[in-house]
């Protein structure tokens, strides 16, 4: 018998990832179920064609170099000057480029065709929107590029939330009877806009978001940076933006702690009005034009980058700003409010990020089964114990997918109030296609669990995934394609950014059970959502658990609840990944869709096997373990298959 050698012996056969839009049951699934069927042939052309995109070599390489070559900052030129130059790598900005062109923010700001026709956004056309179901095809996007572009969806998220801030404000302003933005303003804001929306990478703008202070993350009451009113006053950065626009009439000077976005085009910042004590949101380009046609930083000093777990091709710096001119979004004090617009979209890119890496590593995980041989010869994919493990997995994956999903298309209804909700052919589900009046505060209430619970189960399901492959899943492995390490320590800050869970449960809390001091105002907001609930529930198979709900939070005080409140939030995103799952299952009757949701109803309740429910049987190991099989496997095999021939056909 030859000894094995480092050319000879066994040598693993390596795992091949399929396009995951044909081959992730799940996602297809949401697709069929959110997507008009009037649409979802053209749709199906463009989703195919980037679910191979996505896994092209060069996409990978693009990744290595990202990965290997962090940002650093370039304090001083040759000659002494101060430059603050932010350097990045090939792979982050060809990524950045790949990401604009292929519309992955743009997109929900499109208006979308049956033939899959894009239109350029116009901020005056609120309501016009050919296609509801925007919002759905921009994040099933978007959970395609994840795995694959390095992070460079961070600055994607802020660009997304400071597009539809300034899209709201342009659009009241043009539905107005009086005008509400000076003609200045309206110019900036539009042109800003326009660059947001854009696919051209020489013109698209990234944006940040600089919120966090020393003082503490989601607590803005600390907030040091001022902002004092400069007006048209001369002064030494007397100039212009890039786009030859007048500068802001605001100066803003302090120090932010964290910025996600350092290489963006603009931010949207809170800054205190020294004046009044006010926390206002400005917005500020992050270049500017000198007196002396020179283009400088818009009064921004790069500090340092921050050193992190994970995300490291993704440039975070503490910023000092002195002299940033600025223009003020909305009126003095409504900082609070008016950033909110941008947090919502923001938390609804983290929970699909989240989803994004985990369907990513469920495929990788896939993929070594096909290929791995267990003891005696067996391959994985026949192993019971571990497809078993891989179906919990696949079981909580598809709840969290078909949850955070069913938020997205309650933000498109939202953002689209002039449409009427119709998924297939005119008809409407009171279920998938509420009112917009319970669509609305169903959504105030997901948003904030989507990002919360999608990201704290993702991490779990990575290091599940990442064990799947024994100790070749805790590699930084030169092959990207199979690299779970890398997925799962990105996955870690989706936890913690926008938001850690217990302060998501306080937003939580706020929305269903404000405290008694709050306004009368605030207590209606709170009926409504608890209203919308329960008629959103009513009739269904889980309307106990839903009354359940409800007096839990009738009868607890806002203190108690808060104490709570990540069992609340994993109650209610169980009867809401509960009610979508049956609707899933029942629109085709497809029997894996089925025991998917007969799992997740009986097997999944946060507090043990769910009471009062009856269960549909019991059965037995080797029917579980068949069960387990076609959950992992067969289902996407199949759903493989079909749409291999709908690519042949391409």
């Amino acid at each position: 018998m030859k000894p094995s050698s480092s050319t000879d012996g066994f040598i693993q056969a390596i795992p091949k990832l399929e396009n995951q839009f044909l081959e992730d049951a799940a996602l297809r699934r949401v697709f069929e179920l959110l997507i008009p069927s009037q649409a979802q042939a053209a749709l199906t052309t463009s989703l195919t064609t980037f679910g191979s995109t996505v896994l092209n070599p060069s996409i990978f390489r693009l990744i290595e170099n990202a990965e290997k070559h962090e940002p650093y900052i370039r304090t001083f030129d040759s000659f002494g000057r101060r430059i603050d130059e932010l350097v990045t790598s090939e792979g982050w900005r060809g990524l950045q480029e790949i990401g604009i062109r292929e519309g992955i923010m743009a997109t929900g700001y499109e208006r979308l065709g049956q033939s899959g026709a894009v239109v350029a956004p116009d901020p005056a056309s609120a309501g016009e929107s050919d296609l509801q179901c925007a919002r759905v095809y921009q994040f099933i996007k978007y959970l395609l590029w994840t795995g694959s572009c390095a992070n460079v969806t961070c600055p994607s998220a802020m660009q997304d939330g400071a597009a539809r801030l300034l899209f709201t404000h342009l659009n009241r302003d043009a539905q107005s009877g009086h005008k509400l933005l000076s003609n200045t303003e309206r110019l900036v804001l539009s042109t800003a806009f326009r660059h947001l929306t854009s696919r051209d990478p020489a013109i698209c703008w990234t944006s940040g978001q600089w919120m966090t202070e020393r003082s503490g993350g989601s607590d803005i009451r600390g907030t040091e940076t001022l902002a004092t009113w400069a007006g048209d006053s001369k002064s030494e950065v007397d100039g212009t933006d890039t786009d030859g626009n007048p500068l802001g009439p605001w100066r803003i000077d302090g120090f932010k702690w964290f910025s996600s976005a350092t290489d963006s085009h603009m931010t949207l910042l809170l800054a205190k009005e020294p004046s009044n004590g006010a926390i206002s949101l400005f917005f500020a380009p992050t270049r500017r034009i000198n007196a002396r046609g020179q283009v400088e930083l818009n009064g921004v000093q790069l500090q340092r980058l921050k050193s992190k777990l994970g995300t490291h091709p993704l440039p975070t710096a503490e910023l000092v700003l002195n002299n940033m001119r600025a223009w003020r979004i909305g009126a003095s004090g409504a900082g609070t409010k008016e950033i909110s617009t941008i947090l919502n979209i923001t938390r609804m890119h983290t929970a699909m990020s989240a989803l994004g890496y985990w369907g990513r590593g469920l495929a990788i995980g896939r993929a070594f089964a096909r290929v791995r041989k267990a003891a005696g010869g067996r391959s994985l994919r026949d192993v019971e114990a571990h497809v078993r493990t891989m179906a919990g997995n696949e079981v909580n994956y598809r709840a969290r997918m078909m949850f955070c999903f069913f938020t997205v298309s309650l933000l498109g209804r939202v953002e689209n109030p002039t449409c009427s909700p119709s998924l297939k052919n005119g008809s409407t589900n009171p279920i998938l296609e509420p009112s917009l009046e319970i669509a609305t505060n169903l959504l105030r209430l997901l948003t904030p669990l989507a990002k919360a619970v999608s990201t704290k189960d993702s991490v779990v399901a990575l290091q599940e995934c990442m064990e799947s492959l024994g100790g070749v899943g805790y590699l930084e492995n030169e092959d990207q394609e199979i690299n779970i390490a890398r997925l799962f320590r990105d996955a870690n800050v989706g936890p913690i950014w926008e938001g850690t869970t217990d302060v998501l449960g306080t937003d939580l809390v706020r929305v269903v059970k404000p405290a008694p001091k709050k306004t009368t105002k605030e207590g209606k907001t709170d009926l409504r959502v608890r209203e919308a609930i329960g008629r959103w529930m009513e009739g269904e198979s889980i309307g106990t658990e839903t009354k359940l709900l409800l007096e839990q939070i009738r009868s607890s005080s806002p203190e108690q609840l808060r104490y709570d409140a990540r069992g609340l939030m994993w109650r209610i995103t169980w009867l809401v990944g509960a009610a979508v799952l049956v609707e899933d299952a029942r629109r085709d009757g497809n029997q894996v869709a089925w025991e998917i949701a007969r799992r997740w109803v009986y097997e999944r309740h946060p507090e043990g096997a769910t009471k009062g429910i009856s269960s549909s049987g019991s059965q037995s190991w080797s029917e579980r373990a068949n069960w387990d099989r076609q959950i992992v496997f067969d289902a996407g095999d199949r759903m493989g298959s079909d749409a291999e021939k709908q690519k042949a056909r391409l």
